[in-house]
C-alpha cells in the first residue's frame, strides 16, 4: 500500500505547505495531494497551480489533485494545465477528479448543480481523448472542441492516471468505466462506503478491470495515547465535520442522529489514537476495501501547528514503518 499526505491548506502560508511537502518526500511518503474548494476561508482553490509550485521543490513524490472539480472547467483547460504539471514534475501527476456537491461552489461559477453529472461525464471522456489523441474534434451538450491538440503532451504515457471521486451509483460506474482508481473521500464511515464499494468492484469486473483500484482518503491523528489524541484533536474534528461535511448535501454521508461525540464521529471514519490503534484502524480499512493507496490529512482548524507536527512525526516513525512491513 502506498501512503500519501494531504498537507496544510488555507490554515497557514503556502510556503509552510511547501515545506511540509518537502519533509513528506524526505520521510518517504509516496504522494502529496491538494484539494479544491471555493467560497471557503479554510481550503484553497486551484490545485494544479499549487502542485506546479510543489513540483519545483520536490523530485520524487507523486503529485495529486484530491479532487479537482471537473464540471466547473472546460476539459481543454484541465488537459493543458495537467499536462504542464506532468511535464514540469517529470511525470508525477495523478489527476483526481470529482463532480462536486456543494451548492455555493457551483453558484460561484454560475454553473448548474443539476448538470454536474452530465458535465462530468462529457468532460472526463473528452479529457481522455485530449491526452491520448491529436486533432480532437468534439461537439457535445456542454463542450465544443475543434481540431485541438494538447501541447506539450504529458510526460507519462499514454497519459497520467485519473482517479474518480464518486458516491452516486452512476458516478461510481463512470469511475469504473473511465478511471484508473476510485478515490474514497474522508467524510464517509466504513458502513457508508461498503455499498458503493460493491458497486465499484462489480462495475470494474464488467469492464474487464478485475476488482479495480481503491484509494482511500482519511483524517489521521496520532498521539502517545488514545486519550491524548482525543483530548487534543477530538473537539476540532467535531467542529470541522459540522461546519464542512455535515452542512453540505451528500449522496452517502449522513450526520449521526442526536448528540455528536468524538467517539461516535470517529468510529469507522477517523483514524485517531496511539500508534498501535492507528495501525489497526488503517489495516481494517485496508482489508475491508482492498486499499492500494492511503492519503492522510493530519490537520483541521483548531488543532495547533505543533500538535499536527507531532502527530505527523509519530505517524512517520511509528505507524508508517509497520504499514510498510505488512
Amino acid at each position: 500500500m502506498k501512503i500519501g499526505l494531504s498537507p496544510l491548506q488555507g490554515q497557514a502560508s503556502f510556503d509552510e505547505t511547501l515545506r511540509e511537502c518537502e519533509r513528506a518526500e524526505q520521510a518517504g511518503f509516496d504522494s502529496v495531494w491538494l484539494g479544491e474548494h471555493h467560497n471557503n476561508p479554510i481550503l484553497h482553490p486551484a490545485p494544479l497551480i499549487g502542485l506546479a509550485a510543489i513540483a519545483s521543490r520536490t523530485s520524487r513524490i507523486g503529485l495529486g489533485t484530491g479532487v479537482l472539480l471537473l464540471p466547473l472547467y472546460h476539459p481543454m483547460m484541465v488537459a493543458e494545465e495537467g499536462a504542464m504539471v506532468d511535464m514540469i514534475s517529470g511525470g508525477r501527476l495523478i489527476l483526481g477528479i470529482g463532480a462536486g456537491y456543494a451548492p455555493e461552489e457551483f453558484a460561484a461559477f454560475g454553473t448548474s448543480l443539476k448538470e454536474r453529472g452530465s458535465r462530468m461525464e462529457e468532460a472526463a471522456a473528452l479529457l481522455l481523448r485530449l491526452w491520448t489523441e491529436e486533432n480532437v474534434t468534439h461537439r457535445g451538450k456542454h463542450f465544443q472542441v475543434t481540431d485541438a491538440t494538447v501541447a506539450p503532451r504529458p510526460a507519462q504515457r499514454p497519459r497520467p492516471p485519473i482517479w474518480f471521486g464518486a458516491w452516486a451509483e452512476a458516478a461510481i460506474r463512470r469511475a469504473a468505466r473511465l478511471g484508473d482508481a476510485w478515490f474514497v473521500g474522508p467524510s464517509a464511515n466504513l458502513a457508508e462506503i461498503a455499498p458503493s464499494a460493491r458497486i465499484y468492484h462489480q462495475a470494474c469486473q464488467e469492464h474487464g478491470k478485475g476488482e479495480g483500484e481503491v484509494a482511500l482518503f482519511r483524517y489521521v491523528f496520532v498521539a502517545d495515547t488514545t486519550k491524548a489524541a482525543i483530548d487534543t484533536a477530538g473537539g476540532s474534528f467535531l467542529q470541522a465535520f459540522e461546519r464542512m461535511y455535515f452542512r453540505w448535501p451528500h449522496p452517502v454521508v449522513k450526520r449521526p442522529e442526536g448528540e455528536l461525540t468524538i467517539k461516535r464521529l470517529a468510529e469507522d471514519r477517523i483514524v485517531l489514537g496511539d500508534a498501535k490503534t492507528c495501525v489497526d484502524e488503517i489495516n481494517r480499512f485496508r482489508n475491508a476495501l482492498n486499499v492500494k493507496h492511503l492519503v492522510c490529512r493530519f490537520s483541521v482548524p483548531g488543532i495547533s501547528r505543533e500538535a499536527c507536527g507531532r502527530s505527523l512525526d509519530l505517524f512517520t516513525r511509528e505507524v508508517m514503518p509497520v504499514l510498510r512491513a505488512s
